[in-house]
């Protein structure tokens, strides 16, 4: 197998948008890519599918992500397999065969701007579009707009770069498909009659030029992202009121709604072009591979496939990294298959994976000295790990963790503070 034009070569050279990536013989499909919700399969075994039909919906929600066939072909099994956030779940394993319906095809852009709000949210739970503002917690995107109609606060937040800093697929989407993604954000605000839009940008990328065209209200806030965390609510918001000293961008709040570059993308693809989220822009990187690639992807491809694509493994890998080495999670197989929610991929050598060795909390105060919210997580999780009895406002101030990651990065012990945290979340 050939290697695939990469990001970043050797050479140093640079690549500023993503190439397709082979098309694997046979895809495994989860039944579950959205936070906390589950599927009904409409498949079964030696089922014919096309590419882009329904394979499964949500079994209550009104507005969930369906779930698509990535590729034409036929059913071989519903299987169980690993997904990338370390569930087990059920899947749809389809063998490759067929004509393809988008793939190849001349897509017919449609005029989306006559479409009524319900139509697009409609048309965006139909396309099973996620919201990955979050990586960790996806949530369908048409659920997050119909609840929005009941609330006072109608702002559309974009991101367009990385919370994670060891991510970049944000970043490069956001420049090599700048106007599909803008084209993105226009119609997510017109789903919910948006009264304006923020564009969070990296400090070091320009402003666009003002289109008269829009009539509705844009606000582009520059965020230096060389500082972490700099992705997260809390920092967009602060930097949105500094910069904004009217309406409606002065009220922006967590009542926003808040996305980003890769979400708006695919609602462009899927409402002007009519395309459903069958598709992933990957960022592939690691020491164990000669190139690191950003790729576009089926969803079900295995993450060996695309090490494959890259070149192949150099070295054995001694862990996989998926979304990113702040706020991601390791993998334990390469079978996992790529899901909606996936931005990057990382393959670690054994040099580079650090002892996980648990040791008792030393009460360094390390976690202390680097939470952006100035909390106490060493005893938050002594308290989420049944020692000493914690005062009840102690135990609601998890509420304030933004999940950065930072106390677990700096804990000399490898204790898994913020997940402990996250656990008292649920409790509170």
């Amino acid at each position: 197998m050939r290697i695939i034009p990469a990001i970043y070569t050797g050479s140093g050279q640079l690549v500023k948008t993503a190439v397709n990536g082979f098309l694997q013989r046979t895809v495994t499909i989860p039944l579950s890519q959205e936070d906390g919700s589950r599927c009904t399969c409409l498949v079964n075994r030696g089922d014919v599918v096309s590419e882009g039909q329904v394979i499964a919906e949500p079994a209550s929600e009104k507005y969930g992500a369906k779930i698509h066939a990535s590729v034409p072909g036929i059913v071989e099994d519903i299987v169980s397999c690993t997904c990338p956030d370390g569930t087990q779940e059920d899947a749809v394993k389809i063998r490759l065969s067929g004509a393809f319906s988008f793939l190849g095809k001349k897509l017919r852009a449609e005029d989306w701007q006559t479409f009524p709000p319900r139509i697009i949210v409609q048309k965006i739970a139909d396309a099973g579009i996620v919201n990955t503002f979050k990586t960790a917690a996806p949530v369908s995107l048409a659920m997050q707009l119909d609840s929005v109609k009941t609330r006072g606060n109608r702002l559309l937040v974009v991101r367009l770069y990385d919370d994670d800093p060891w991510r970049m697929t944000d970043s490069i989407l956001s420049s090599a498909f700048a106007d599909d993604v803008r084209t993105g954000a226009l119609i997510t605000a017109r789903a919910f009659d948006a009264d304006g839009i923020v564009f969070a940008c990296d400090a070091k990328s320009p402003v666009p030029e003002k289109d008269e065209t829009i009539r509705l209200p844009l606000c582009f806030v520059q965020i230096d992202i060389a500082q972490y965390p700099s992705g997260f609510k809390e920092e967009i918001m602060l930097a949105v009121k500094e910069a904004a000293k009217e309406a409606p961008f002065i009220d922006i709040s967590e009542e926003s709604i808040f996305t980003d570059a890769t979400t708006m993308l695919s609602v462009c693809n899927a409402v002007k072009y009519g395309v459903p989220a069958i598709e992933q822009y990957v960022y592939v990187s690691g020491e164990c591979i000669p190139a690191i690639a950003f790729i576009k992807v089926r969803t079900g491809t295995t993450m060996e496939y695309l090490a494959m694509q890259c070149g192949g493994f150099e070295k054995t890998p001694a862990a996989v990294v998926v979304n990113g080495f702040m706020l991601g999670s390791a993998v334990g197989n390469l079978d996992t298959p790529i899901t909606k929610y996936v931005k990057s991929i990382s393959f670690i050598s054994r040099s580079h994976v650090p002892h996980q060795r648990q040791l008792p909390c030393m009460r360094c105060g390390c976690c202390r000295v680097v939470c952006p919210r100035n909390l106490s997580p060493d005893i938050l999780y002594r308290s989420a790990a049944g020692g000493a009895k914690t005062s009840k406002a102690y135990v609601r101030s998890s509420l304030l963790c933004i999940d950065c990651g930072l106390c677990n990065s700096v804990c000399p012990s490898r204790l898994p503070i913020c997940q402990a945290v996250k656990l008292l979340q649920k409790e509170v």
